[in-house]
């Protein structure tokens, strides 16, 4: 059905704010651009979400976000992706409560892996300041 099929061509940030501001749930969000993924991050803060009923009391559905992003093979290299999407998101990644996990997609280079960070959107956004000014073009969602 083609009335249920609907395309975009539009910035990410602007296109999960159109997401949020229809009223409209998405389960995964995939980012995509290894190189600047996690700084897409902040388009989350102020995010509330929309509830659902599980287990008979209401929580809010927290949708999976995969970023991916480059990072180096020592060791640490996990935890510095994870802090770089902490930093963007603007509150912590806590492990196990907004299962986080980190793989590597691909070698890159000698010294750089491509990784991909996995998690639930923490809790802790929805306490944040919205933004809504982005990146070079100031032109407010």
């Amino acid at each position: 059905d083609s009335t249920k099929l609907h395309t975009y061509n539009m910035d990410g940030r602007y296109f999960l704010r159109k997401l949020d501001d229809e009223g409209i749930t998405y389960h995964h969000v995939l980012m995509n651009l290894p190189a600047i993924a996690p700084e897409f991050l902040n388009v989350f803060r102020g995010w509330k979400g929309k509830k659902g009923n599980n287990d008979d009391e209401i929580k809010v559905l927290r949708p999976f976000i995969h970023v991916h992003c480059f990072g180096g093979k020592g060791e640490g290299a996990d935890e510095e992706a994870m802090s770089r999407c902490s930093r963007s998101l603007g509150c912590p990644l806590d492990k196990t409560r907004d299962e986080v996990t980190v793989h590597i997609v691909r070698d890159i280079s000698p010294k750089k892996n491509m990784l991909c960070v996995s998690f639930r959107l923490p809790e802790g956004v929805q306490d944040l300041q919205r933004v809504d000014v982005f990146g070079r073009c100031n032109t407010p969602c």
